[in-house]
């Protein structure tokens, strides 16, 4: 029960200060924006600040969060997969609680959650936030299969967030598609394969969906600039998970292979986000969480690194 303890202290933790700031509101306090980072299969030994003498992928921007704020080097993740993770942020609860009992979901699975349970978005929302979830989701939806433009529903803007853009599961998992709030943003016209073969929309591509995610993750942030209602940003990425795809900006800067490659493309998303709060005056009023679901695939290469 150790590994569910923890999450349920991590999230416990973070409600206290918010209920904190949320009681000195009155004392001329404000409540904190808050951006939480989530990377997929990002293994704890690639950061290089966590890995002093035998990392070998420069991280930056991942770095900068750890020597400005605070490292925490004890929280386990329940499972070596994606949707625990996931399930145990947004709920606090530990995940074999639910139906998924080994393995995870896929992106036509049903909610993992169900409607009734409070999530930290459903929260948060009450409480006064815009809420935004920005990436893959990976924690069930309704979404009817065989139809090109059907409507999704029990998603995340049923799960608390006011707003979504992202994928269903992993980017090795159709529908290969972006969805946003309760639809598809281009029909399923045709059928692609990135590992596992599936209905797609005609100009998604795997490779551009990093890019794509921070741009809208940039966009959000932007848009909140001088506005007194605070925000929480749920940006779970789809990198360093397989497909490994690196941008062709990014291809051999790592000298270590395509997932070096990635991970400091990673990295780079990150000094992105970090970047709009600055540009967007919310720098000094937000909580960046970074963190991962678990250590990095068997396809990483872990030989090459």
């Amino acid at each position: 029960m150790r590994n569910g303890k923890n999450v349920m202290n991590r999230i416990a933790g973070l409600l206290t200060v918010l209920l904190l700031c949320r009681c000195l509101a009155g004392q001329g306090w404000s409540a904190p924006n808050i951006v939480f980072i989530l990377a997929d299969d990002l293994g704890y030994g690639d950061v290089q600040s966590l890995n002093p003498e035998r990392g070998r992928i420069p991280t930056p921007h991942i770095d900068q969060l750890a020597r400005e704020g605070m490292s925490f080097t004890d929280a386990h993740s329940s499972s070596s997969v994606c949707t625990p993770t996931r399930y145990s942020i947004l709920t606090g609860r530990y995940n074999w609680r639910t139906r998924l009992q080994w393995n995870v979901l896929y992106g036509y699975s049903k909610p993992l959650i169900p409607r009734e349970r409070l999530t930290v978005a459903g929260m948060l929302h009450a409480a006064g936030y815009a809420t935004a979830c920005i990436g893959k989701w990976h924690l069930g939806m309704e979404i009817p299969e065989g139809e090109a433009d059907p409507e999704i529903r029990e998603g995340p803007v049923d799960r608390g967030f006011d707003y979504f853009f992202g994928i269903s599961g992993s980017l090795d998992m159709p529908p290969f598609a972006y969805i946003e709030n309760r639809r598809y943003t281009e029909p399923l016209t045709t059928e692609k394969k990135w590992i596992r073969r599936g209905p797609a929309a005609a100009g998604f591509e795997a490779v551009e969906v990093l890019p794509t995610l921070v741009e809208r993750a940039v966009t959000y942030i932007e848009g909140r600039r001088g506005q007194d209602q605070p925000f929480f940003l749920y940006l779970p990425l789809t990198s360093p998970h397989t497909p490994i795809l690196p941008t062709a900006e990014w291809k051999g800067r790592s000298g270590l292979g395509k997932y070096g490659d990635f991970v400091m493309e990673t990295d780079w998303a990150v000094g992105e986000v970090v970047a709009a709060l600055a540009r967007a005056g919310l720098a000094e009023d937000t909580l960046v969480i970074f963190t991962s679901d678990n250590g990095c695939s068997k396809s990483a290469r872990i030989g090459e690194l």
